[in-house]
Formats: C-alpha cells, structure tokens, sequence
C-alpha cells in the first residue's frame, strides 16, 4: 500500500484497512477490488474525495474496529480525541468510579505541588505523564458512566 502522510484522512484510511489485518481483508469485507481500496488512499484531481465515507461507513458496520482510525482523525481535527466506550459490567449506579479516578488525579496533583518535587509550582514531565495517565483514566470511567445512563434513559438495558 502507498505511503501516506501521518495525521492524513489517508493515513487514517490505511489504519482503518489495517484494523482488519490489511487492504485485501477490507477489500473482501467490503466485497470491492482491493485496487480500489488502494486507490483511495491517494488524492487525485481524477476522483476528488477518496473513496468516500460510505465504505469507511460500511467498513466500520462490519468491523467496528476500522471505525477507530478514523474517529481519532475527526476527533483531532474537532480540537478533541475519541475515548472508546467499554459497557461491560457498568450500570448507573457506578459513581463511585469516578470518585476513585477522580481521588488518583487529586493525589497526582498533591504530590506534583509537593515540597518533595523537583518542581512544586507546576509540572515535570515525568509528573505530566503520571497524571495523564490518572485523567485518562478518569474520562474513561466518566465516558462510560455516561454511557450507561445513556442507556438507561434510552431503554436499551
């Protein structure tokens, strides 16, 4: 497959085909040729638009996992990122959840203001990295509670 410029809808193309072990496996799946496929990962006056969403749409139906790729991608470009969604053993009564998430970020940020630290008014980049972990963590707890509620509200639980 040809290369493509990381950050780029294409390159977002390519991990999306590469989600599904590869072009040859996104082409099967989609039932198209797999020049077809390649070809949409290269901009051209001849096809504006690549290959278009609706097989990025259609990949994603059938494979859920292509859809990451290219989530990340608007994610990005919308100032913001993709935190995929894990349901299984959440309800909405897990609040509790984020009061320990929250509790591991207001340690980190004790510690980092600390005397003990190299840097008490603000961050080193070891302490940065430790507490983007605990924030990580922290939105996927609060994105999954969310989901939860969702759910109920919804009532498709």
């Amino acid at each position: 497959m040809r290369y493509t410029r990381p950050g780029s809808i294409q390159n977002a193309v390519r991990e999306a085909y590469g989600a599904v072990g590869g072009l040859e496996n996104a082409s099967i799946d989609l039932g198209i040729g797999v020049s077809t496929l390649s070809y949409g990962t290269e901009r051209s006056e001849h096809r504006p638009g690549g290959i278009g969403v609706n097989y990025l749409d259609s990949l994603g139906r059938i494979e859920p996992r292509t859809a990451v790729p290219i989530a990340n991608h608007f994610a990005m470009l919308a100032g913001g990122v993709f935190q995929p969604v894990d349901l299984d053993g959440v309800t909405a009564s897990d609040v509790y959840r984020i009061a320990k998430e929250f509790s591991d970020v207001l340690t980190k940020d004790a510690e980092a203001h600390s005397k003990a630290s190299v840097d008490p008014n603000g961050y080193t980049a070891k302490e940065a990295g430790e507490q983007l972990v605990e924030l990580d963590e922290l939105i996927a707890v609060a994105v999954s509670f969310r989901a939860a509620l969702r759910r109920t509200v919804e009532g498709t639980r």
